[in-house]
Order: C-alpha cells, then structure tokens, then sequence
C-alpha cells in the first residue's frame, strides 16, 4: 500500500510557469535568472498559501540548474535538479524561523556561509516565516545579509512584513505576492480531481475556493477532506461541501436580504431557527452575513465590482441584488452586524442576540424609506416657489402687468374644486393604509382649505409634522398630476386645540389642577409638596 501524500505536496509547482496569480513575480525572476541580474537578498511577502516557499525552491533550483530551458525554465534533469527533487542538495538550505529563531541558530548559519560550494555557482538560504526571529538574531544577520559572498543569495519569506525589521527591508529586493483568484482556484482543483479521479461537482469546487480566502493550500486540504468523505465512486456535491465546510448556502442570504428589504420579520427569524437547530454557529452567521454585506455594497459601482473574491456565476447574483438595496440601507446594516459581532461573546442569551439584529435589519429599511405612492412619479428635486416668487418671475419674463398675471394664476386656482380635492385625499389616505403607513393615512385625513392653489393642511402637534415631511414630496407630485395644476402648493398649520390638550405626566397632572383649584396649587407651595416618582 503506497503512502498517501496531501494534494498540496503532491501537485506543488516545480515550475514558474505553473504557480499561479503571480506573473509579476515569475516574470521578474525568470529575467533576472536570464540576464544573471540577481540579487543577493530576496523577501517575499504575502498571506498564507499563496506560494512563498514553492518560489523560494524554484528560484534556488532554477539558480544553479545545469541546463536551463528556453523559456529559463530549469530543466528537472541535471544532477542539480535531481539532487534538489530528492532532497540531496548540498547548496540549498531551508530554515525555519518559526521553530529556529534564536541568535545562536543565525550565528550557526553565519557560519555555514563561509564555505563555498564544492559543486554548483552558488548556495541558497531559505528563510521561512523570518518575522519570528528575535531582535538579537536579526541583528546577528544584518551584516551578513548587507555584505555576503558572492556566491550566497538569501530568500526570506514572511506572512508578517510589518514585523521584519526596516533594516532587513532595506537590504533586500522584496516581492509582495497577491491572493490567487478563486476562479484560478476553480481550475486547479479540477486538475487536481481529474488526476484523482473523483467526480464533482463544479458549485462544490467553487464554495472551496471561496472559503479558502486566496489559499491554495487550505483549498488542497479542504478538497482532501471532503474527498475523504465520499465512497469510491462518489461525487464532491454542493451539500458535502457545506456540511463539511460548515458553510451556508449563498441563497440563504439571499432570502435574508428579500426578507429585509421587504420589513418583514418572521421571515428572517424563521430561517435562523433552522440554522439553530441545525447547529451552526451564530457568530459564523453573523460574520457571513456581514461579509454578504460588504459583497452587495462592493456590487453597487461597477468600478469595484472586481473587489468581489467571488467566481462568475455568484459574481452575476451579487449585481442584481445589490440593484435592489440602497447604500444607506447597507451601510446601516454593517454598523448593527459589526455591533452585533463584537457583543455576540459577552451576550448572556446569544440566540436573541442574534434575533434582535435579524428585527433590526429587517426594521431599519422602513425607517430610512417610508412606502411611497406605488405609481411612476418622479419626486421633485427643486424647492417650490411661493405664489409671490412665481408672480414676480412671470412679471419679469413677460413684461405684463401685475395684474394681469394674477388673473391669470387665479383662474387656474380656481379650476381645482374642493369636492374633488377632498375625494382626492380621502383616495390618496386609502393608498397609503394599504402599503403599510398608517400614520401618513391619518394625517392625510385631517381637515384641509383651498385658496389660490394653495392647499392648508391642520396638523394637531410638532410631531406629525415629520410624518408630514415624509410624504410631502410624493403627495404634491401626485396632486399636480391628478389635476393638472403644476403651480400648486401645499402647507401645514398647527390647530388651536393643542394649547388645550389634556396633561399626561404626573407633574402635568398637579400643574393642571393647581390652575384648576387655587388651594391645591397653595397646599403645594406651603407644605414643599413634590411630585413622586
């Protein structure tokens, strides 16, 4: 029985030409191995995963091959190469610094630097993870590293670069790698179970390569696992890879971002009692969903849609969802998601937690939209001018007397029946009722008057005056259009009757009844009588 090797090592590149989503990196090193521009110090900066190391041994193979290939290529057939694949080299060594970081484990290498090679043009030192050597062995390694033979050449590789000192920095050519592309991800793993002969199936593949974040390696190790599970003549489905991945199908959120957008509330709490049940954990959900966010508020440019590190086909979802929500609407649901996550851990009840942010997220769309009237109408974006400053420009332009003009304004205001106008609200407060505001329907349903195309609403108290605003435009729009008038106006006046209104508080209460009976107001005075709350 043969052992079994990881994807990851078995389907490594030995080539530049096979590492993938780093030309800027291949093509460089390939010209300087051609035109034997190399310098002595290299760093490559990157995140996990994204092939670091595999440059770092191409580029020491590639170095002293005996026999490059045209496209400077190393030719895997040479003593080198074949010393290299095995092992066996004597002019490249690899160290990690995660594990040997210590003064004296840079002081023993320092040393293995003065001896030339006995075979090959020169020795190769890999340093991997560098940024975890202590101070004192970076500074063991500055001068070596400033000054060193002609035949030594270093590669350090970091996931850190902020924490590698400038000094190192300073020496060195530094490469910075970039994450590989999910769709580049895609195509590897089809290679790869081709090889294997296992089937699969595409949307499963692509789940892989977005859950491993510009990874190749995690991407490996997840097909591995989800392999593993599977009978001999299985198939890698979208739902093996799920339950393995311990991932949501994109569709859920989806139906969470339907449901927000339409206020509703049992939608989203049911969808996470089933998650619940099922065993997911809430602060995973809270983060994909976050995450969901962020993707939708990336697809509402089209400039950054190629931020999205999606594949094609989610790509497509992404741009005609995002068309449906608005950007106050997503950067309101980021702040609550991001608040939610940071108080998830703390919470005493982590369910509800999570249940309050669904309502709140499902909530916030009515409040920063109030329905408007169902029909086409274009809201105007100008202020509306008085009668006065219409009066005035008409004058201006056509030279015609004042009076003339007003005649003229008048008759039109006097086309607009009140009958009709108050059949028009009556329809308009009926609209409103069924599209879910109740309070723009019973504000429109207060007394109005007509005088000069000027319509007077009667408002009870300050407050209805911002519901009233909330509706202004789309009414007046519709009012115009209804009766042809486009001069016409609509104002708000407060009604008498809120000096009157009926006290409410408890100090409210003895306040109204000292103006009501003397003698209480002077019982209070006399004996310090307070209110107790």
């Amino acid at each position: 029985m043969s052992q079994f090797v990881v994807s990851a090592r078995k389907y490594r590149p030995i080539y530049f030409k096979d590492v993938m989503s780093q030309p800027h990196i291949t093509t460089t090193l390939k010209n300087a191995v051609a035109h034997n521009k190399l310098a002595h110090a290299f760093l490559f900066c990157g995140p996990r995963g994204v092939g670091k190391t595999t440059c770092a041994r191409i580029l020491a193979k590639t170095i002293n091959c005996l026999s490059l290939t045209e496209e400077q290529e190393a030719c895997n057939h040479c003593t080198h190469c074949v010393s290299f694949k095995t092992n066996g080299s004597m002019n490249i060594y690899e160290l990690d610094a995660a594990s040997n970081n210590s003064v004296e484990d840079i002081r023993e290498l320092v040393e293995q630097i003065r001896y030339a090679p006995q075979v090959g043009k020169c020795k190769i030192y890999i340093i991997d993870e560098v940024h975890m050597l202590s101070n004192a062995a970076f500074n063991a390694f500055l001068k070596t590293l400033e000054e060193p033979p002609s035949y030594a050449i270093f590669i350090l590789a970091t996931t850190e670069r902020s924490k590698v000192l400038p000094t190192i920095l300073s020496r060195c050519q530094v490469f910075n790698f970039n994450r590989i592309q999910p769709q580049d991800i895609v195509e590897q793993l089809i290679i790869v179970a081709n090889q294997e002969n296992i089937a699969y199936e595409v949307s499963a593949l692509q789940l892989i390569a977005q859950k491993a974040e510009g990874a190749m390696r995690d991407a490996l190790s997840m097909f591995d696992l989800i392999a593993a599970s599977i009978d001999t003549h299985g198939t890698i489905t979208y739902a093996t890879a799920c339950a393995y991945l311990q991932a949501l199908d994109q569709q859920v959120y989806f139906q969470y971002t339907e449901a927000f957008l339409k206020g509703e509330i049992a939608t989203p709490l049911a969808l996470y009692d089933q998650l619940f049940q099922n065993g997911f954990n809430g602060q995973q959900f809270i983060i994909g969903l976050g995450e969901h966010f962020r993707n939708l508020l990336v697809c509402k440019d089209e400039a950054t849609i190629p931020l999205l590190e999606v594949t094609d086909n989610v790509r497509l979802l992404y741009a005609e969802h995002a068309a449906k929500c608005s950007i106050s609407f997503l950067l309101q649901g980021l702040q609550l998601i991001n608040q939610c996550n940071t108080a998830y851990k703390s919470s005493q009840n982590q369910r509800l937690h999570v249940e309050i942010l669904l309502i709140e997220l499902a909530s916030q769309q009515l409040q920063s939209h109030p329905p408007k009237p169902s029909s086409p109408i274009k809201p105007q974006t100008s202020p509306v001018p008085t009668l006065q400053e219409l009066r005035a420009s008409l004058i201006q332009k056509t030279k015609t007397p004042e009076v003339v003009v007003k005649k003229k304004v008048e008759s039109k205001a006097n086309s607009v029946d009140i009958a009709k106008l108050q059949t028009f609200f009556t329809s308009y407060s009926d609209q409103l009722r069924k599209e879910g505001n109740i309070g723009g329907a019973h504000l429109i349903g207060h007394p109005i008057a007509l005088q000069n195309g000027v319509i007077t609403l009667t408002l009870i108290n300050p407050l209805q005056e911002d519901t009233f605003k909330a509706i202004k435009e789309p009414l007046l729009a519709a009012l115009r259009k209804a009766f042809g008038y486009s001069d016409m106006i609509i104002q708000t006046i407060l009604s008498e009757q809120q000096a009157d209104r009926k006290p409410y508080t408890d100090q409210e209460k003895l306040t109204y009844l000292s103006k009501k009976n003397s003698s209480i107001g002077l019982l209070t005075n006399r004996l310090l009588l307070e209110v107790s709350y």
